[in-house]
C-alpha cells in the first residue's frame, strides 16, 4: 500500500533565528515570528490536506502541528523527536567552529557521533522504528495521506535513508536535503516496505 506522506520540519523558534543547534535535551516553543511563517505559508495552501498527522512531542513539532492542521489530532511519537546533539547542545557555528570534535562531526555528514551525543545508526534506527509504527497506524485507521511534523535533522537522516537505498553515497547527497523551519517534501511512502521515493520539495 502506498500513500502520501507529507514532512514538514516544525516553525522557527528563537535559537532557529540564531542559528543554535537545538536537540532532544531543548524544548523552546515557536517564536512569534515563527507562528507568522507557518499560518502565511498555511494561508497561501503550502501544506497538502491530509487524513491524519504525526508529530514529535517536543513542543515546537506539537504547536505546528496544531497551526497547521488545526481540525486534525496528532499522533504524538517520541521517535520523531531531533537528534541528541551532545555537547554541541544550544551552540552556533561560531562557538564551534574551532572544535576538532565538531569538524569530523560535520566532515563525516553525522556519521561520527557529537560527544554525548547520539549516533547516525542509532538515529537512523529510531527514525526507522517511526516509520514503521506509522505504516501500522495507517493501514490500520486506512489513510490515504498523512503529514509527519518533525526536525530538521530528522528530515535530513530520512532522505539520507532514500538516497541511499538508490546507491547514492551519502557524503554527496546529506546536507542537500536541508530544509527551512516550516520547509519539507511530499513523498510516496509504501507502508509494506518502508520505501520513500518521489519526493517533491514543498
Amino acid at each position: 500500500m502506498e500513500i502520501r506522506l507529507v514532512l514538514i520540519r516544525h516553525g522557527m523558534t528563537a535559537a532557529n533565528a540564531e542559528r543554535r543547534y537545538i536537540g532532544r535535551r531543548t524544548d523552546p516553543p515557536l517564536s512569534e515570528q515563527g507562528r507568522r511563517e507557518l499560518s502565511a505559508r498555511r494561508d497561501k495552501g503550502a501544506y497538502p490536506r491530509v487524513d491524519g498527522v504525526f508529530a514529535g512531542t517536543l513542543l515546537r513539532c506539537t504547536e505546528t502541528a496544531r497551526l497547521l492542521y488545526p481540525m486534525l489530532v496528532p499522533v504524538a511519537m517520541p521517535a520523531l523527536n531531533e537528534m541528541d546533539f551532545g555537547t554541541f547542545e544550544g551552540k552556533n557555528y561560531d562557538q564551534l567552529k574551532d572544535d576538532p570534535s565538531y569538524r569530523r562531526w560535520v566532515d563525516s555528514a553525522g556519521l561520527v557521533p557529537p560527544p554525548g551525543g547520539e549516533g547516525s545508526r542509532e538515529f537512523s534506527a529510531r527514525l526507522k522504528g517511526a516509520l514503521h509504527s506509522i505504516a501500522e497506524d495507517v493501514r490500520r485507521s486506512q489513510l490515504r495521506s498523512a503529514a509527519v511534523i518533525t526536525h530538521g535533522g530528522c528530515i535530513l537522516q530520512l532522505m539520507d535513508g532514500m538516497e541511499r537505498e538508490e546507491g547514492v553515497s551519502r557524503r554527496d547527497t546529506f546536507y542537500q536535503h536541508q530544509v527551512p523551519c516550516g520547509g519539507g517534501y511530499s513523498l510516496l511512502f509504501d507502508t509494506e516496505t518502508l520505501r520513500l521515493r518521489a519526493p517533491e520539495i514543498l
